[in-house]
């Protein structure tokens, strides 16, 4: 004969089975992602426009550099508002290392009072943006 008030349950040895299973997932989730995230030994890439000086009538802009990033960065092209421009290094070279500066002179036709859009484009694709009035 069945008792009335008897009911099927986990046992205390499945239900703590079964936590001991979440508790592993979850620590395998938190070290596959703390091993995605990036660490200070990673080789990065950082260029940061620290000045800007516009030449006579607008006629150019020299532009420095600081590479601030972990590695060395050689400069590819230079664009102003998505169209190259020409380029001619004052201070330094096209390879700025880590840590160094640059000054490039971007020549093209500015119109005194517009906003360009100057991106330093590295062989490694990366792209740097520097926003400037003329």
């Amino acid at each position: 004969m069945l008792q009335r008030n008897a009911r099927k349950a986990l046992t205390p040895v499945m239900s703590s089975g079964i936590l001991i299973c979440i508790a592993i997932a979850v620590s395998l989730a938190t070290l596959a992602w703390i091993n995605g995230l990036p660490t200070p030994d990673m080789h990065t890439e950082n260029l940061q426009p620290t000045n800007h000086q516009w030449g006579p009538n607008c006629t150019y802009v020299d532009v420095t550099l600081y590479n601030n990033g972990t590695q060395s960065v050689k400069l590819k092209s230079v664009t102003v508002n998505s169209q190259p421009a020409t380029v001619v290094y004052i201070v330094g070279s096209s390879q700025i290392n880590n840590g160094e500066s640059a000054v490039l002179r971007v020549a093209t036709a500015f119109i005194p009072g517009a906003t360009y859009q100057l991106a330093f484009q590295t062989t490694e694709g990366n792209r740097f943006i520097y926003t400037a009035t003329a």
